[in-house]
């Protein structure tokens, strides 16, 4: 039918979107940081999370029985609180792709099609929704090394860029677990990743043989050597490798936005910019340690004295590295115990201790300390424990033998008196002198700091008998008889008269040793 001539003609009103509009930024913003704060509660409170977050804390909690623990090297320190961390962040990777996998799992992926927050929008709420357990791993690592630093044994200094390796190391694996959310629709692809990641750092990558910037890819880059150094030869590049860490970060969490829908420039060019530094942060890790730590090494491993500070106690000479200096009165303490059982001109003989490092390797060497030249004596940069033996067995050599050269197992007295010296002079002597035996399947033997001081089981025995006398009357035995116990033609048979016990016969494995 047509309309009257003259009659205006309304035109059809169109059918209403059912697809929602474009989200305001503020309201956008206000609901991305909600469904943040609602899954980083869920994030903190998963099974997996709160049991090695559990384990974690009770490994950091618990008391050290060690006697070394009361002297921590602080440049040691920062790195141990990294695996731990690792650990947490794995945990948290599984966590949180399950996170981003619930609405596939649940089958809701459909109805949060209506809402007003788009898929990218979830991605971001989700990575959002891992700082929190970020800031509690931060929290931990400032704890445990504050804790550390107070004691008061505890000497070196820490590295920021090391300390904050290890929350990053809960951020990076996050970041992978919710890309793989919205790469792999599978439950599955999170523990593979974290074989796949343990595999490839534990295995590969941290191999010492690997070159050095494709260590520098591994989350954790492993340096543990035969004992600590100063910090200033360490040459590690901590700092590029912290920002390497949050560089991937970055770029895992930007693919995760991109493959969500979030293709806007912004989120390109942090991609970009991200894919740019872990580049160039993995190639500046291969350039470490520079011509200066190289240096630095040479100089502290063959002439300490240059770098070194020197203090004089009675008629000894302490040198450390200005890091280590603290540990003189430690040192001292041992020496004058040494003295104070030894006889003759030892007692008042000068000499000079002087701390000795092999650092031409760096951190991971595992070359032993050179001898110190004659009359002087060597410490190293760990202490307590056993390392006090080994240093008290240092300073008897020193004042019984004069050098640290190693000619062979001492088949005379000179070893008895040595051993005996160091394990009456440290405490709990005798019961670490037979931990260390059993832990080194070598009784008679004491790991000195530069060459190891051994005894044969004939002198072993003459040893342990005369640990079994009255020490009163043993000490002043030694005292009385002191030129003929260091002298080298001193057999062990006159050393057993001589402080009151008898010595066994020779035996065919006595007679195989090269002899001093």
């Amino acid at each position: 039918m047509t309309a009257p001539i003259g009659t205006q003609v309304s035109a059809p009103r169109p059918k209403p979107d059912p697809r929602p509009g474009p989200v305001p930024v503020r309201g956008g913003r206000r609901a991305v940081l909600a469904l943040a704060r609602v899954e980083a509660r869920r994030l903190l409170l998963h099974p997996l999370v709160l049991l090695t977050l559990t384990v974690y804390l009770a490994l950091v909690l618990w008391p050290g029985g060690e006697t070394e623990d009361a002297y921590p090297v602080l440049q040691d320190v920062d790195r141990e609180t990294q695996m731990g961390q690792l650990l947490l962040g794995l945990a948290v990777l599984v966590a949180a792709n399950l996170a981003v996998l619930r609405s596939h799992r649940r089958g809701t992926e459909v109805s949060f099609g209506v809402l007003v927050l788009p898929r990218w929008g979830r991605t971001v709420a989700h990575l959002l929704s891992v700082l929190p357990t970020v800031l509690v791993g931060a929290l931990i690592v400032a704890g445990q090394f504050t804790a550390t630093a107070l004691k008061p044994g505890a000497v070196g200094h820490g590295s920021v860029s090391e300390l904050a390796t290890g929350p990053l190391l809960i951020l990076l694996p996050a970041a992978v677990g919710v890309l793989l959310g919205r790469v792999v629709r599978s439950a599955f692809a999170a523990p593979l990743a974290v074989v796949a990641l343990l595999a490839l750092a534990m295995v590969f990558v941290a191999d010492s043989s690997s070159p050095a910037w494709l260590r520098g890819t591994a989350p954790v880059l492993f340096d543990e050597g035969t004992r600590p150094l100063p910090s200033e030869l360490l040459g590690r590049p901590a700092a590029w490798h912290a920002l390497y860490l949050l560089a991937l970060a970055v770029l895992a969490g930007a693919g995760a936005v991109l493959l969500s829908g979030g293709r806007t420039r912004a989120v390109r060019a942090v991609a970009l910019g991200a894919l740019g530094v872990v580049v160039t942060t993995v190639v500046l890790q291969g350039t470490a340690p520079t011509d200066a730590v190289r240096e630095a090494r040479e100089v502290a491993t063959r002439d300490p004295a240059r770098t070194q500070e020197c203090e004089r106690h009675g008629a000894t000479t302490y040198c450390a590295f200005p890091e280590f200096t603290p540990w003189i009165d430690q040192w001292a303490t041992v020496t004058d115990r040494v003295r104070s059982l030894a006889g003759g001109t030892a007692t008042t003989r000068a000499v000079t201790v002087r701390q000795g490092v092999a650092a031409l390797d760096g951190p991971s060497g595992t070359t032993e300390i050179a001898p110190a030249a004659p009359g002087e004596l060597t410490a190293t940069t760990a202490w307590g424990g056993e390392r006090e033996l080994e240093f008290a067995a240092s300073v008897a050599r020193g004042l019984v033998v004069g050098h640290e050269r190693y000619d062979g197992a001492y088949c005379d007295a000179r070893g008895v008196l040595m051993v005996w010296l160091a394990v009456r002079a440290t405490r709990d002597g005798e019961a670490m002198f037979q931990k260390t035996g059993e832990g080194f399947n070598s009784p008679g033997v004491i790991q000195a700091p530069a060459t190891a001081i051994a005894l044969r089981s004939r002198e072993l025995t003459v040893l342990q008998r005369v640990l079994a006398q009255p020490q009163e009357e043993v000490e002043r035995r030694v005292k009385a008889s002191w030129a003929d116990l260091s002298a080298s033609g001193t057999t062990t048979d006159r050393a057993a008269a001589l402080l009151g016990v008898t010595a066994p016969a020779e035996t065919a494995d006595d007679r195989e040793y090269l002899c001093a």
